[in-house]
């Protein structure tokens, strides 16, 4: 049976231009139609080279193709999507390793909340806690802390923390569910005198945007008595 070759990060990068285009015209949810001079065109080669890289792609299953009067219809194949994903990381890697410092202290405040469920759920699957613990100064305790954010100036606060580069923690498959990947940053929460190590975490797909999700290694309910209502503030710096 033959296999397809897996892919070295010098051959996927002659054509991360065409896989990158072709992502932000759709194709790595459905097949977009173009000529191969209009792909060309868009990425700066000929023609010729154009329709010699879809071949070679075609041939390393980073892409399928259809063909019609109008053009290639083409799409991303999940293998594609995967080495997409690797460069990514890679990237993710490099630029949280020389991100921009925190240069002033960022202050949060938040009312306790209680979440869905997925927190625990989550911070339950053993390759999330494994990175987390070796990422952070603690082996983080399963289950989150919510807080509803309280006012224009955290929600702008918030915004700003989330344009500053976080460490990444990698997503993974176990059987056929799909495990996405997570940023953090890592902070404090104040409760009364204590200055509660903890970390603020943001999955790669997220429905909230005026929440925020922290671990700690607390459950901090539990020890410092907090509940739902009570305000907190996290601070960066």
């Amino acid at each position: 049976m033959n296999s397809t070759p897996k892919q070295t990060k010098s051959s996927l990068f002659s054509y991360l231009d065409i896989l990158i285009t072709l992502g932000k015209m759709g194709g790595g949810r459905r097949l977009v139609t173009c000529t191969t001079s209009e792909l060309g065109e868009s990425i700066g080669i000929s023609q010729q080279s154009t329709s010699r890289k879809l071949v070679e792609m075609e041939n390393r299953n980073l892409i399928v193709r259809n063909y019609s009067q109008r053009g290639n219809s083409i799409k991303i194949t999940p293998e594609g999507i995967a080495n997409l994903e690797q460069v990514f990381t890679d990237l993710w890697m490099i630029l949280t390793a020389s991100r921009r410092e925190i240069t002033e202290k960022i202050v949060l405040r938040g009312k306790v909340i209680t979440g869905m469920g997925e927190g625990a759920y989550y911070m339950g699957q053993k390759a999330y806690r494994d990175q987390f613990s070796m990422i952070l100064d603690f082996t983080p305790y399963p289950g989150t802390l919510n807080l509803q954010i309280l006012d224009d100036v955290t929600i702008r606060n918030f915004e700003r923390l989330l344009r500053l580069p976080g460490k990444f923690i990698s997503g993974f498959r176990d059987g056929d569910r799909v495990f996405g990947k997570v940023f953090i940053w890592p902070t404090f929460i104040l409760v009364n005198d204590d200055k509660i190590p903890a970390a603020i975490v943001r999955p790669e797909r997220t429905h909230h945007s005026n929440q925020i999700e922290l671990i700690s290694p607390e459950y901090i309910k539990k020890k410092y008595g907090v509940k739902d209502g009570d305000e907190l503030q996290i601070v960066l710096e």
